[in-house]
């Protein structure tokens, strides 16, 4: 049976490597624990006020629920090899579902705490809902990532046998 990728789209386990789009999914999905090392590490760089508080504005407290939820699946991404326990298999198994779970819940919490959080109506709770309508559509839709979250390596007692 040929192979639907290249080569070089598969890493040492010989499992599907996931796309850069998904790569970028998983970082704003999970943006409330990335954001804050990331702006520690800025303050390290030189970032100015002015980056700080379009970073603060992609941040509140309400999308540490979506955070978490896309946090475990980062989590799940990094263990991916033979010896993953049971709950981060089942993690990335289910982790296109637990995705869009997230950026739907991210959408939803942009809707209808944002205006209330600022007191005013602002264009960063839209931007953030079409960038979360977006990556719910690709998660959802593309081929790739669906065949990115059924790879996983087998289990060490499956190899040796």
């Amino acid at each position: 049976m040929p192979l639907r990728y290249s080569l070089s789209d598969y890493d040492k386990h010989f499992c599907l490597k996931p796309p850069v789009p998904l790569w970028a999914a998983l970082f704003f999905l999970s943006r409330a624990v990335t954001l804050p090392f990331l702006l520690g590490l800025g303050g390290f760089a030189g970032i100015d006020q002015n980056t700080r508080a379009l970073f603060n504005g992609f941040f509140d407290w309400p999308t540490m629920i979506p955070s978490a939820i896309a946090g475990a699946v980062v989590i799940a991404l990094v263990r991916r090899h033979p010896s993953a326990s049971s709950p981060i298999r089942w993690i990335w198994g289910h982790g296109r579902v637990l995705l869009a779970i997230a950026a739907l819940l991210d959408m939803l919490l942009s809707i209808f705490t944002s205006p209330l959080r600022h007191g005013e109506l602002s264009a960063l709770p839209l931007v953030t809902v079409l960038i979360d309508l977006y990556l719910l559509a690709y998660i959802l839709a593309a081929r790739r990532v669906r065949d990115v979250f059924a790879d996983f390596p087998q289990p060490l007692e499956m190899v040796s046998k």
